[in-house]
């Protein structure tokens, strides 16, 4: 009768083995549907400019990176105008000049503002601001 009992303790070690193993699978599905559907949501925020198809992981990922640099980007060229209107006159600038005056324009230095040649390709002298 003992090698019943080691065939039956044998036995039971292969059925633990077996459970954990599908628990342990079971654990990676989960795992895997919940960063698919992180992925899914990224996709939906982050701009995919015309694509027909779905962005790979890797795509989805390389996106959002410049994604986020380039609102980076937006932000360190609003934080160089100290109040709302001249931010808002810089993107008003291009409306007809008679409604405006003229505001001379604080150029920061490059130490103060280290994105200012990456941001914008001008640096105009002048900013208009509506009345």
């Amino acid at each position: 009768n003992g090698t019943g009992c080691a065939l039956r303790g044998s036995s039971e070690r292969m059925e633990n083995a077996a459970k954990r193993r599908l628990a342990a699978n079971a654990r990676e599905r989960r795992r895997m549907q919940g960063l698919n559907t992180a992925f899914d949501r990224l996709r939906k925020v982050v701009p995919q400019w015309g694509q027909d198809k779905k962005l790979s992981k890797y795509e989805t990922l390389q996106m959002a990176l410049s994604y986020i640099m380039a609102l980076t980007r937006i932000l360190a060229e609003a934080e160089r105008f100290s109040s709302e209107r001249e931010w808002l006159g810089l993107h008003c600038e291009h409306f007809h000049g008679d409604s405006y005056h003229h505001y001379p324009a604080q150029k920061p230095t490059a130490d103060s503002d280290p994105y200012a040649h990456r941001v914008f390709s001008y640096h105009p002298e002048h900013f208009q601001i509506a009345n």
